[in-house]
């Protein structure tokens, strides 16, 4: 039997579509048709290829279908609408603000935030009415912890959706909110240059623990000026390069090899590196140990040779510092 629509429909859709409730009750008995909520229907097939995120954008898509005009998309939906990263952000609920403020109405599925709402903080992405991106982060920063806070604002940043001057002003203007101390320190750790999760949790890890501020993503060259590779976190002043590996960076036997030959031609250099992964994220003393005895061993070791900064440059153009 066919659909109203490949995605999201409502009974109404169904109905104009020629369908009857007990065409619909079929449907779901065959197994072809899903309830996302009452009144609101998908493929069962594209609901079970849908990823966690996916299907949390369709349940906040037939809010929207339902809601007055002046409700948009919030929090962690808005975040989702703009493609930011939510890791470990909770799903099970879609966030909405209306602007009106007074005291938010919270449902099984979804959560109506009563907080003043400018109108220079609502936008549209793809047509759907959602929170500017500084706004979203800050809400988020606001209402989350620190790390997956960071986490949605580093990718924001990368995004380029909004900037650090951006941020600050929202910040500003939540400054009577709820969550605000949590927010400014938030913010003040966000930073675009981290290019995953893995990234952005392991500097927020590294604010937790005795260690000096690396520099991130940072392109080495080796004396000559060729192009060695471009490493996550660099503490040039002691030698010693930093590596997140996340689950899927080497997913190849070619890509795996290319990485040796890269961390090979570091170590040429007089780098000591350090790898570390998920797991270790979750054992800040280990490796904080590590971290510790590869200084000690690049102090024993000359200065590396080459340069570094913050884009692949020709080799007129580079800063010496070995």
């Amino acid at each position: 039997m066919d659909l109203p629509h490949t995605d999201l429909f409502t009974r109404a859709d169904a109905l104009t579509f020629g369908l009857t409730d007990d065409d619909l009750k079929r449907l779901r008995r065959a197994g072809e048709l899903s309830v996302l909520r009452p009144g609101f229907y998908v493929p069962t097939t594209l609901m079970h290829e849908a990823s966690p995120t996916e299907r949390h954008f369709l349940l906040a898509r037939s809010y929207l279908m339902s809601a007055p005009a002046d409700e948009v998309l919030s929090h962690v939906s808005a975040a989702i609408a703009w493609g930011f990263d939510v890791w470990k952000l909770p799903l099970d609920k879609v966030h909405m603000t209306h602007g009106l403020d007074y005291a938010s109405k919270r449902r099984p599925l979804r959560i109506l935030h009563g907080t003043t709402l400018d109108p220079a903080e609502r936008t549209t992405v793809n047509g759907y009415p959602v929170t500017t991106a500084a706004r979203t982060v800050v809400d988020i920063a606001r209402t989350s912890s620190v790390d997956r806070s960071v986490c949605v604002g580093d990718s924001a940043l990368r995004s380029g959706h909004t900037d650090s001057d951006a941020l600050a002003h929202a910040v500003e203007s939540a400054r009577f909110r709820t969550g605000i101390a949590a927010a400014r320190r938030a913010v003040s750790l966000m930073n675009g240059r981290s290019e995953s999760v893995g990234e952005s949790r392991s500097r927020v890890l590294f604010e937790t623990l005795p260690l000096p501020t690396p520099l991130l993503n940072q392109w080495v060259h080796d004396g000559a000026g060729r192009f060695v590779g471009r490493v996550d976190f660099l503490f040039w002043e002691l030698g010693v390069i930093g590596e997140f590996d996340g689950e899927s960076k080497y997913d190849s036997k070619r890509v795996l090899l290319d990485e040796k030959y890269r961390e090979d031609r570091l170590r040429e250099l007089g780098w000591v590196i350090v790898r570390w992964n998920w797991r270790e994220l979750d054992d800040p003393r280990a490796l904080l140990r590590r971290f510790e005895q590869a200084f000690a061993r690049a102090a024993a070791l000359p200065a590396p040779s080459g340069w570094f900064g913050d884009q692949r440059m020709a080799a007129d153009q580079l800063p010496s510092f070995g």
